[in-house]
């Protein structure tokens, strides 16, 4: 089964892009980042061969988790832990470390307000790093000599809805595999005390997208967004939120995501 949905891509034509994190802060330039909506058939994962991490970026797993209230406290305790265990375990990596995490609620069809600990879903395809700010993150968490004696590294995010079945802005990977390096465009990320760099997509007609319907709790996507040396054909898997047009009225759905660097030596 597919769903034909609309995607916001970005439009190319500018050299070096940059867009704000958050909202624009008043006075200062508009972002140069401009996106267009183009439809395109997102594939139902249900019933159909399984994603490969390797092969295609990102995978679907049955992976229940052990926490119920996603506050800050619970979170950072015991949910990043747990995550950080799962991921190690998936991709036998020496070790793991998880770093930040993002609870989003609502779709874009959805005008009232999400409470304050919550940011409204991504309806732009992205990578969350380039090969420099990949490198940054590395280097942050640990050290400056950080990728001295590591054979591989991974930014990878594991993503879970709270709340199920997820029909309202679903998540859709784009199969790594079918991403040339030059659909990908560099844009900087603008934060009010730094800059960071992501990766926007340039919409090209032979990529594949996929999701998987009515997600539950006890479901995550795990997908990269940057690996140092992939021993298949895809390094990341650009991600969005989507409308599925047959749900028009669905419960805002309500979701974690968790960002971890995997270490392997």
């Amino acid at each position: 089964m597919e769903v034909s949905a609309a995607i916001e891509f970005l439009t190319p034509g500018v050299e070096r892009p940059f867009t704000y994190a958050h909202e624009r802060p008043s006075g200062a330039e508009p972002p140069s980042a401009c996106f267009s909506s183009h439809a395109v058939h997102i594939h139902d994962v249900r019933g159909a061969a399984p994603l490969a991490l390797d092969e295609h970026g990102g995978m679907l797993g049955s992976w229940p988790t052990r926490v119920r209230r996603f506050e800050e406290s619970e979170l950072r305790t015991r949910y990043y832990p747990e995550s950080a265990e799962l991921i190690r375990g998936v991709l036998r990596a020496e070790r793991v470390i998880v770093f930040d995490h993002n609870l989003r609620r609502g779709g874009a069809r959805d005008a009232g307000i999400s409470p304050s600990d919550f940011d409204r879903p991504v309806h732009h395809a992205h990578t969350d790093y380039t090969p420099r700010s990949a490198h940054e993150r590395l280097r942050r968490e640990l050290g400056p000599q950080a990728e001295a004696g590591l054979s591989r590294y991974l930014l990878i995010n594991l993503w879970r809805p709270i709340r199920g079945p997820v029909r309202d802005a679903p998540l859709a990977l784009c199969d790594g595999a079918s991403v040339a390096q030059t659909d990908l465009r560099a844009t900087e990320l603008r934060y009010p005390e730094r800059a960071g760099e992501i990766y926007y997509l340039v919409h090209q007609p032979r990529q594949r997208w996929y999701f998987a319907s009515d997600m539950q709790t006890d479901e995550a996507w795990l997908f990269k967004n940057f690996d140092s040396a992939s021993p298949g054909p895809a390094r990341a898997a650009p991600h969005s939120a989507f409308i599925d047009p047959r749900h028009p009225h669905a419960t805002p759905r309500e979701s974690i995501e968790v960002r971890a660097l995997a270490i392997f030596t």
